[in-house]
């Protein structure tokens, strides 16, 4: 016997992504096979980088904040596909459609938001870092 299909949210998906991106907690809920993949590298990079000085230059730093604005571009998909994609894709099989709403799109703004200012900043302290004049 086969469980039954549940009914994914593209709410969840997107708040998942937006505030627990590093962990892979959207693609967990998602179902998805290599959900683990997310963890496996944001959480050892970011913990070499921790044990750095200062920690914001090293790379473990870099490659954790890339896992991090690959999940709030995620988190932008998610929550902006129309409801027919959505359902077809993750709700194929339920009774239940999704409902597209306001939340979706404040969720969508909130992960641009909040990517941009990451993925700027990552770059401000790469560029920073990379044209430096050595110290004497």
């Amino acid at each position: 016997m086969t469980a039954p299909a549940r009914f994914r949210s593209r709410l969840v998906a997107g708040l998942l992504a937006l505030f627990a991106g590093f962990s892979g907690a959207h693609r967990a809920y998602l179902g998805a096979r290599w959900w683990p993949i997310y963890p496996l590298i944001a959480m050892p990079a970011i913990g070499f980088a921790l044990r750095a000085e200062p920690w914001y230059r090293h790379p473990g730093f870099f490659v954790a904040a890339l896992v991090v604005v690959a999940a709030m571009l995620e988190a932008i998909g998610f929550s902006l596909v129309s409801d027919e994609r959505w359902d077809a894709r993750y709700n194929a099989g339920v009774a239940r459609r999704s409902r597209g709403g306001w939340s979706n799109v404040f969720v969508a703004i909130a992960a641009l938001l909040l990517g941009t200012v990451l993925l700027l900043s990552v770059l401000a302290i790469a560029l920073e870092t990379w044209f430096r004049p050595p110290l004497p």
